[in-house]
């Protein structure tokens, strides 16, 4: 998936602004950098060269929002023979409850067309929770510690 021309895979006018969400291009890859820095505690952000290292990665996905001239939000998704994960998605807090995520997470499933995707989230992080639950995904499991001492995870899957 990675290396991929950059296509326009959704566009949609929100009344505000025209939303695209395409293919990431290297050149976005700075760019995604500052968002993950914006989006997540220090630690869980992606730096450039994971970024870099997924997008040269063959089985890797990663798509990008842009709204007004700016990135909006990112997902990043892999999949491995008839599953596939989530790794990470995010939308700049100056764009959410846009309905951004929802797209990006909708478009990453099409692109992916894994029938099982799994994803992480924070137990704490009740948003995206609501986000993943209205988008078909269940928690299967927790797991203590995921995201550091005392940030648990939750394991959520969505079958197809």
């Amino acid at each position: 998936m990675a290396g991929r021309a950059i296509e326009v895979l959704r566009s949609i006018d929100t009344g505000t602004a025209r939303l695209e969400i395409r293919w990431a291009a290297l050149r976005d890859l700075a760019a995604l950098h500052t968002l993950q820095r914006r989006c997540f505690a220090e630690g869980q952000a992606y730096g450039l060269a994971t970024l870099f290292a997924l997008y040269l990665w063959p089985r890797a996905a990663i798509l990008v929002a842009w709204a007004a001239g700016r990135v909006a939000g990112c997902v990043v998704g892999d999949r491995n023979g008839d599953r596939a994960r989530i790794l990470n998605l995010c939308v700049d807090p100056d764009f959410r409850r846009r309905g951004i995520g929802a797209l990006l997470l909708q478009t990453a499933e099409e692109v992916l067309g894994a029938r099982d995707i799994t994803l992480m989230v924070e137990d704490k992080n009740a948003g995206a929770q609501e986000l993943y639950r209205r988008a078909g995904y269940i928690p299967i499991a927790d797991l203590r510690n995921y995201y550091g001492k005392n940030r648990h995870g939750i394991l959520m899957q969505k079958r197809r």
